[in-house]
């Protein structure tokens, strides 16, 4: 696979890192420090950008942040979820009502999963993300979202894996979208390794985060090729479920999750759950007159196979 040129590399990297922090300026010697920039590189970049509106400096202290022209690319690819959203507003309070569950709505806006909107039940909310959170799609989250996506998209959100994946776990993965797919919804463990992924969050740069984060890559490889439940077994281990809403190019352009189910539903219920909102999510395609791209020896038959 190509590597990109170093320096369109450098420019990611300069406009994520200001992407990250949206609301704060820079100086020249702030970002060339923190990204290890040569200071006339960085300089080079910075005027470039300001010149085609992506950034812009402040005329006073000549710190830099987020421009006009990079705010519209982002608001751009999310009014699509937006409109969708208006859509599915109503089926979400239909899902909580029906199922008393939590139900949530989100959208891929780059390299992020964005929560949109959510409608929520009384019952204590592990793992809560208000509205308006990004987290990134990197392995393994966002599935619902690459299951459906072209395969060079596939690809780059593979790359995106840290560590590096090898080729027997990239294959493992392409299995993964594949069930996804052929399900229409992609369930997700709540298991002693999804906790721990939110703590080592919080402790990520603390003595003894690296460990915990390799224990419980180790833990995920482990679950990855777990079979699917049988409908008598107990649906402790499934945190959510979340369904894909497809626009007219056949891209997913929402995705409506459930969770928070009651403590005593059996895995059948949790399987009736599935279903319901999976013809939930069609309903609002069909509202939007967008379709799954055709994907050949796809089953349709419902299983609940949990994937990490």
């Amino acid at each position: 696979m190509a590597r990109p040129a170093p320096s369109v590399e450098r420019t990611v990297r300069l406009l994520k890192f200001l992407a990250d922090r949206p609301k704060e300026r820079f100086s020249l010697s702030d970002i060339s420090r923190s990204l290890d920039f040569n200071k006339a590189t960085c300089h080079a970049m910075l005027v470039e950008l300001v010149d085609e509106g992506m950034l812009i400096r402040h005329p006073v202290d000549k710190r830099f942040m987020l421009g006009p022209a990079l705010v519209n690319l982002g608001t751009a690819a999310a009014l699509d979820a937006h409109e969708a959203l208006d859509i599915a507003k109503a089926e979400m309070v239909a899902i909580h009502d029906d199922l008393e569950v939590s139900c949530v709505a989100t959208c891929l806006v780059g390299e992020d999963v964005v929560v949109m909107a959510r409608r929520d039940v009384d019952r204590p909310l592990f793992g809560y993300l208000p509205v308006g959170n990004r987290s990134p799609a990197n392995p393994p989250y966002a599935k619902e979202f690459m299951a459906w996506a072209p395969p060079n998209e596939v690809e780059r959100w593979l790359d995106r894996a840290d560590p590096r994946l090898s080729a027997r776990e990239r294959a493992q993965y392409h299995d993964d979208l594949a069930h996804v797919r052929e399900n229409g919804y992609h369930a997700t463990s709540f298991d002693q390794a999804m906790m721990l992924a939110r703590i080592v969050e919080m402790l990520n740069g603390l003595p003894g985060a690296a460990e915990l984060r390799a224990a419980i890559e180790e833990r995920a490889r482990e679950r990855r090729g777990r079979a699917d439940l049988d409908p008598e077994e107990s649906p402790r281990s499934i945190m959510a479920i979340r369904a894909p809403v497809f626009d007219p190019t056949g891209a997913v352009v929402l995705a409506l999750g459930i969770g928070q189910f009651p403590p005593n539903a059996s895995s059948a219920t949790v399987l009736g759950y599935a279903e319901r909102l999976r013809e939930g999510a069609r309903r609002i395609t069909d509202v939007l007159h967008g379709a799954p791209p055709a994907i050949s020896g796809a089953s349709t038959a419902p299983t609940l196979r949990r994937t990490s």
